[in-house]
C-alpha cells in the first residue's frame, strides 16, 4: 500500500502526528485543517477536521482512515500546503510522528521518526511523541 501511495508523490505515514515549522520556525497556537481530496471533482476536497498546533508546534490529529489527505497551515499571512497519505486506518497514534518543514511556500520536507520512551514515565495522549505500549 505504502508504495501506491508513494508512486503519487505522497508521503506515506502511520499516524498525523508531530511538529510543524515553517523556515525553522515552530507554527505554534495555529489553526490548521487536514481535507480528503474529492476523487470526482479534482477541484474540490472534504474537510476531515480543523486542529491546532500547541505553544510548542506539536500537532495530533486522530483518528484517521486509510486514504489520500492534504493539510493547509496558515502562518505570518501565508498559506501552506502539504500532502500525504495515511496507510493504514488507526483510531490512537501510538509510536511515531512526523517533522513537516516547509522551507519555501511550494515545498514541504516530511520526515517521519519512530519514538521508543523507555524511561517507564505515563505519557499524555496529548503528546505526539509519546509511545504508547
Amino acid at each position: 500500500m505504502a508504495q501506491k501511495y508513494a508512486l503519487k508523490g505522497l508521503k506515506p505515514l502511520d499516524c498525523f502526528a508531530g511538529q510543524v515549522r515553517v523556515r525553522g520556525k515552530r507554527v505554534s497556537r495555529q489553526t490548521f485543517s487536514v481535507y480528503a481530496p474529492n476523487n470526482e471533482m479534482k477541484c474540490c476536497a472534504t474537510l476531515v477536521k480543523t486542529a491546532r498546533t500547541d505553544a510548542h508546534g506539536h500537532f495530533l490529529v486522530e483518528p484517521m482512515a486509510e486514504g489520500e489527505y492534504f493539510a493547509k497551515f496558515d502562518f505570518k499571512g501565508r498559506q501552506y500546503v502539504t500532502d500525504f497519505a495515511v496507510i493504514q486506518s488507526y483510531k490512537r497514534c501510538e509510536g511515531s510522528h512526523v517533522e513537516l518543514n516547509f522551507s519555501d511556500v511550494d515545498k514541504a520536507i516530511v520526515k517521519t521518526y519512530v519514538d521508543i520512551d523507555d524511561s517507564g514515565d505515563e505519557c499524555q495522549p496529548t503528546e505526539p511523541h509519546c509511545f504508547r505500549k
